[in-house]
């Protein structure tokens, strides 16, 4: 009973050893590892396995406990062109995000002290962009006041950005120009936010498109959570889409288009001079002026995407065209009618026909005002509210941009009050950088170029 009792003893002693010696590598596979996430249940133990518990999802450098917001601001440095054929436009846009970093506070660092590779990152991409955009991105730190740290990524991006452009107002329409910014970490880790300091911009001076379009100089911006990977809907990414809009210029369209299709539907009411007798004359010039508008619309069909609803320009070329079959249906008709009756009759069919198209022109054009019409009206005035109430120092910052000359004083002038107003604004915030636009041994004599201005203010 002695050897028995001390056996189980030493079985007990072993076991509890063993366990004590598993717990001790457990804890150290917990904090020797750094490329993922283990587990108790995990790691087993000779007298059997721990208990399971709830897994712990980390990123490769994550350092914060909580839900990070990342501050966006999106400007649009330089739109080019927009093509509607393919639904996309082409742009280089500027991309600023900014986030806390607690690692770093209090310890005033200079960008070029600090490793980023080795600093949480919210993974930030465009999500509508077309090809492999050009990005070229810088890191800068920001402290306040109280110390705390801040880090600021600027992204220029150079590419082609995808649309789906509405096109029932066609050519009248007003379009959206959006560049949507989404995070790769899912949304519980990562919260896209407008930027509280810094606002959107649009540079309506270096507009590409200018003759066919008309570009808005306010913006918008929405928040949403998108489904990036569709095997998975749990799984959704934090995003933020900041958008600009664009008017067509309808004058090419309008002479080119709808006023010829106007002439030649208005010159089916000549066949009737032909006479009653002769229908074949009547029928060939009119099958002429069908073929006429036919020739119109697919030129039309050669500048808009296939979609499956009508243009208003679609609408009136089948308004025309329907128009113009009437009167050649009436013209097949006219020869079975007696005689004594055939020319009161036409006289009246004449004149129901030229009373419907006119009224029907007078209607579309009423139309044209009071919808598509309507929406210029409403962006005209948000652009309005827009110059009466800029971002702060904004304004100044755009006229420095369109009036920048060669000369150097003026460069100089330029960047001294962009330097004060932007200094003004981070001190109301309570926000400072922590390097300068222009570091030390520059002065007023270095000549610099717009984009290179435009590069260093924003």
């Amino acid at each position: 009973m002695t050897s028995i009792a001390y056996s189980f003893m030493n079985n007990k002693s072993t076991g509890y050893n063993n366990d004590s010696e598993n717990s001790r590598r457990c804890t150290e596979v917990f904090s020797g590892s750094k490329n993922r996430s283990v587990s108790v249940s995990d790691v087993t133990t000779r007298g059997g396995t721990y208990p399971k518990q709830n897994r712990r999802r980390s990123s490769k450098h994550r350092r914060h406990p909580i839900k990070a917001k990342v501050q966006i601001c999106v400007q649009f440095f330089k739109v080019g062109e927009i093509d509607t054929l393919k639904e996309q436009f082409t742009a280089d846009v500027i991309v600023k995000a900014k986030w806390r970093e607690p690692t770093l506070d209090g310890q005033n660092k200079s960008a070029e002290n600090v490793d980023f590779s080795k600093i949480w990152n919210p993974k930030l991409y465009i999500e509508n962009s077309y090809g492999d955009p050009k990005e070229q991105m810088r890191y800068r730190i920001l402290y306040n006041d109280k110390g705390e740290a801040y880090i600021s990524e600027k992204r220029v991006i150079k590419g082609t950005f995808m649309e789906n452009l509405e096109l029932d107002d066609f050519p009248f329409d007003v379009q959206d120009l959006t560049v949507t910014v989404v995070s790769e970490l899912p949304s519980y880790e990562v919260e896209l936010i407008e930027d509280e300091t810094d606002h959107h911009v649009v540079n309506r001076q270096s507009f590409v498109d200018e003759q066919e379009w008309f570009l808005y100089m306010h913006t918008e911006c929405s928040r949403k959570d998108i489904v990036i990977d569709q095997a998975d809907n749990s799984i959704r990414r934090s995003a933020l889409s900041v958008k600009c809009r664009a008017a067509r210029r309808p004058g090419y369209f309008v002479w080119n288009i709808f006023m010829v299709t106007f002439l030649i539907c208005t010159l089916s009411f000549a066949t009737f001079s032909v006479q009653k007798e002769k229908p074949e004359n009547r029928l060939q010039l009119s099958f002429t002026l069908i073929l006429t508008a036919v020739a119109f619309k697919s030129v039309v069909n050669n500048s808009l995407p296939r979609i499956s609803y009508l243009t208003y320009m679609d609408k009136y070329l089948l308004a025309a065209m329907i128009m113009l079959t009437v009167v050649c249906c009436w013209h097949a008709i006219v020869t079975t009618l007696p005689d004594a009756s055939r020319d009161i009759v036409e006289i009246y069919v004449l004149s129901i026909l030229a009373v419907i198209y006119f009224i029907y022109n007078i209607g579309f054009l009423i139309v044209i005002y009071l919808f598509p019409w309507r929406k210029r009206r409403t962006m005209v005035q948000k652009d309005r509210d827009y110059r009466e109430d800029p971002p702060t120092g904004q304004s100044f910052l755009m006229n420095a941009l369109s009036n920048a000359s060669t000369s150097s004083s003026s460069h100089s002038n330029i960047h001294s009050k962009c330097s004060r107003i932007y200094s003004s604004r981070f001190l109301r915030t309570d926000i400072k950088y922590q390097t300068e636009v222009m570091g030390p041994g520059k002065n007023s004599n270095n000549c610099r170029t717009k984009d290179q201005t435009f590069d260093q203010l924003f």
